[in-house]
């Protein structure tokens, strides 16, 4: 499987599809993202940073689901949720990187039992915030 696809690839292959803005889908995502990570953002054992970890990861994705539909698009891979990142939101290089970087984290802990490290999530976490964060601000229509 590649580790990345092109917007291009994404729209070309019928990935990502235009369809109508769903203001409701895009608050319902919104709203399980803010769930989730009210129940996740506290201090927790050190044997559930793996599950920390997968749950950033999930708050992200959700987030960026809010994004697509918000903004009339639909998306059935994760590679193309990066595409759709890196063409739509401007200055959030950085950011995309450890998106994708935490995409490839998760799918090792989801098909390969990957344990994380204690500094893997102490090193990370503030980062994580900080793109959940910059996420959560409202979608603007594109």
């Amino acid at each position: 499987m590649a580790n990345e696809m092109s917007w291009k690839e994404c729209v070309d292959g019928k990935i990502i599809t235009k369809t109508v803005p769903d203001e409701e889908r895009a608050n319902q995502m919104l709203q399980i993202a803010i769930l989730r990570l009210k129940f996740w953002d506290k201090k927790i054992s050190g044997e559930f940073n793996v599950l920390k970890v997968e749950a950033y990861y999930d708050i992200i994705k959700e987030l960026i689901f809010a994004h697509l539909y918000k903004n009339g698009y639909n998306c059935t891979n994760h590679l193309c949720l990066i595409a759709y990142l890196k063409e739509k939101m401007k200055d959030f290089d950085f950011e995309i990187q450890k998106i994708d970087e935490l995409r490839r984290v998760r799918n090792d802990i989801n098909y390969r039992g990957l344990n994380i490290q204690k500094d893997y999530l102490e090193r990370n976490e503030l980062e994580f915030k900080n793109i959940i964060n910059r996420l959560k601000e409202p979608p603007k229509v594109m």
